[in-house]
């Protein structure tokens, strides 16, 4: 194989001397990508080894037919073929793409492409000689992508049905539960205040009015889980709602010793689009058990700083953790290790969070405490 006679047009290149341009072929060759040199007018100057498993078609064909009979007569193509065609024709480069590119073998493969403009340096200015494309066969990750998108879609399709579902649950059981609390609770009350009954009778029955009391209280978590209202979002202080919810936990907090501090990362004078009252209600949510699970004397974080297009909201806590079997399960409705907890309160947040099509991450060493993460979509806005 001798590269002169097929690419005549390499001494352009300005590779001058047999060594040099045996190193440079060398390294161009053991690249993973293919390489297609075209000149001004849509010739092919060069092409790599790789441009054969990638585009199917070898140095030389590509040399003697050109792209012209080899790309473009092929409609299946037409993405792929718009690259040579804006390249010569339009003498427009294209910095970054991805495209389909039906391959000779019937296979249909990912190529992320790029080109940019071909100069040889003259005496006093450069000189434009033509084109360098570089084809990347990005296949494998293109496939994946696309899995991990199937596989987030069918995770929020599963996690919205379990929200529906939850949604229905919780609504039957306020239902049926809240009049024969009513009723019991009302009964035992007049029992204990009866002081024709004896003092074991009434005890019993203060007992069962304490604990009638916790089951409302149950049935009244139950209730807000199922009144949420729908999100409605508009720009708004992050800061300010943040702010809010620390001074209506601060007292409590105080009566421990525990310190609530505010950590706020983001630009000043930033609005994001978010339901502050709904918000507000999960913050107080998670606030409250950060504050329940602390120790005297700790601290707790709240914080926001954004990610990409993402607003993150953290709250941090430096209490006993999450037990590894445990983490699953913290957000289903009824779960809790709280001893007088009825589990409804990170379910509502998981809600919140899902209704902003935001997700919830957490991270939790036994011991050591817990980080919330609640990530909400959309762009924020500065204002002046």
């Amino acid at each position: 194989m001798t590269y002169a006679r097929e690419f005549p047009d390499i001494a352009l290149f300005g590779w001058s001397g047999m060594t040099d341009n045996l190193i440079i072929r060398n390294i161009l060759d053991s690249m993973s990508d293919s390489l297609v040199v075209l000149g001004s007018e849509g010739q092919v100057l060069y092409a790599n080894k790789m441009t054969v498993d990638i585009l199917g078609y070898s140095p030389e064909e590509l040399a003697e037919k050109g792209v012209g009979l080899l790309f473009l007569v092929n409609e299946d193509n037409y993405d792929f073929n718009q690259i040579f065609v804006d390249a010569v024709w339009k003498k427009s480069i294209n910095e970054y793409s991805e495209v389909d590119y039906k391959h000779p073998d019937g296979s249909t493969r990912r190529l992320a492409a790029t080109t940019s403009y071909l100069l040889a340096d003259g005496e006093h200015e450069s000189t434009f000689i033509g084109f360098v494309a570089i084809f990347k066969d990005i296949t494998e990750i293109h496939n994946l992508r696309r899995k991990e998108r199937e596989l987030t879609l069918e995770k929020e399709r599963i996690a919205k049905e379990k929200i529906n579902s939850l949604h229905k649950l919780a609504m039957g059981v306020a239902h049926e539960i809240r009049n024969p609390v009513v009723t019991i609770g009302g009964f035992s009350n007049r029992i204990a205040k009866n002081e024709s009954n004896s003092e074991e009778t009434r005890q019993y029955a203060r007992n069962i009015f304490e604990d009638v009391k916790k089951l409302e209280e149950v049935v009244d978590e139950v209730q807000q889980y199922c009144n949420l209202p729908e999100v409605h979002l508009s720009l708004g202080n992050l800061a300010a709602v943040m702010e809010k919810s620390i001074a209506q936990l601060t007292l409590r907090a105080g009566e421990r010793n525990i310190r609530l501090v505010l950590h706020n990362f983001m630009p000043e004078g930033t609005e994001v689009p978010f339901d502050p009252a709904l918000v507000k209600t999960a913050l107080l949510i998670l606030l409250e058990n950060a504050v329940h699970f602390s120790s005297d004397g700790a601290v707790v974080e709240l914080g926001a700083y954004r990610v990409g297009d993402q607003t993150v909201i953290e709250v941090k806590d430096s209490g006993r953790g999450i037990r590894e079997q445990d983490r699953e399960f913290i957000f289903n409705p009824f779960f809790s290790t709280r001893t007088h907890g009825s589990g409804m309160g990170l379910a509502v947040v998981e809600r919140i969070v899902h209704e902003h099509m935001g997700k919830l991450e957490v991270e939790s060493e036994v011991g050591v405490g817990t980080t919330i993460r609640l990530f909400l979509p959309g762009n924020s806005s500065v204002t002046n």
